[in-house]
């Protein structure tokens, strides 16, 4: 429950429709209620939250033909990631609120960020080098 909101604001920017998310985050915590003994048995009950999140989303995402507003960031990056762009730069949480949230460790947050950045640079420099020789 200390994660609902940015569980709900989180789901809200990967599906685009508040009622779903929220549907899909009270689907989540239900299931990690019902988990509740396994996951504080668990290296990181944050990090097998956060599983149990992305799980319901991307069976919602895949099962909706709809485009959805951030589904590029997904398709261009690892999932960790594009986890992390999304929580960074489109909820603005801090390297320390991510890390949380994701149940890793605050480097984790900082490395992916800065592989994900590279990424996309090199992506971007890719279509401008093709875009030119199609000219």
């Amino acid at each position: 429950m200390h994660y609902q909101d940015r569980y709900l604001r989180y789901t809200r920017v990967r599906v685009a429709d508040p009622a779903l998310s929220r549907e899909l985050v009270e689907a989540a915590l239900g299931s990690v209620a019902t988990n509740w003994a396994g996951l504080l048995a668990s290296h990181c009950p944050a990090a097998e939250a956060w599983d149990i999140l992305g799980s319901f989303i991307a069976q919602a995402v895949r099962s909706r033909a709809a485009a959805r507003r951030c589904s590029v960031v997904y398709r261009v990056l690892p999932p960790l990631q594009a986890d992390v762009v999304i929580l960074r730069h489109r909820l603005c949480l801090s390297d320390e609120q991510a890390a949380d949230l994701l149940g890793v460790e605050e480097s984790v947050v900082t490395t992916q960020l800065r592989m994900a950045h590279r990424t996309v640079s090199r992506n971007l420099q890719q279509s401008q080098i093709t875009a030119k020789r199609g000219m």
